[in-house]
């Protein structure tokens, strides 16, 4: 039987590769798309680019809280930035996810119940893995609206 650290990697895995119950992974939502594509916004919201680097920066967040970083906050400058290339906005999606498996998998499975120490709100260490989960398919529901909205708007 697989520990709730291996299930909670094998969701954050399958959510961002590909292979997830609800439908496309993070990498499935975000292949092929292009500069256009990525800059484009319908009204009132962010960017496709904003929204992968918002993503980013909070996989770095939890990665970072769980090796035990007390200074490390995502900052407003930080929280959804724009940034100028798409390539790079990607490999920084790829290297926090990259990151956050490795914080995952030296992570001692005693300590999920404990309160994250440094956060302004109470929460447990089971909670924002869960969370950063949750947060990359809210922001991939997102990113696929945007991708049916503005499609027409590109041809």
């Amino acid at each position: 039987m697989e520990t709730e650290i291996q299930q909670i990697l094998s969701l954050l895995k399958k959510t961002f590769e590909g292979g997830a119950w609800h439908g496309p992974s993070v990498k499935e939502s975000l292949e092929g798309l292009s500069d256009p594509q990525v800059f484009n916004r319908v009204p009132n919201t962010h960017s496709i680019i904003e929204l992968v680097a918002h993503m980013a920066a909070w996989k770095t967040y939890v990665a970072k809280k769980l090796n035990g970083d007390a200074g490390y906050n995502v900052t407003d400058e930080l929280n959804f930035r724009q940034p100028e290339s798409w390539e790079t906005t990607l490999y920084e999606l790829q290297e926090s996810q990259r990151e956050l498996v490795a914080a995952i998998e030296g992570f001692p499975p005693d300590k999920l119940m404990e309160q994250v120490p440094w956060t302004q709100e109470p929460f447990s260490y089971y909670t924002i893995l869960h969370g950063v989960i949750h947060h990359d398919l809210y922001h991939i529901g997102q990113i696929n609206l945007i991708k049916k909205a503005t499609v027409a708007q590109l041809l």
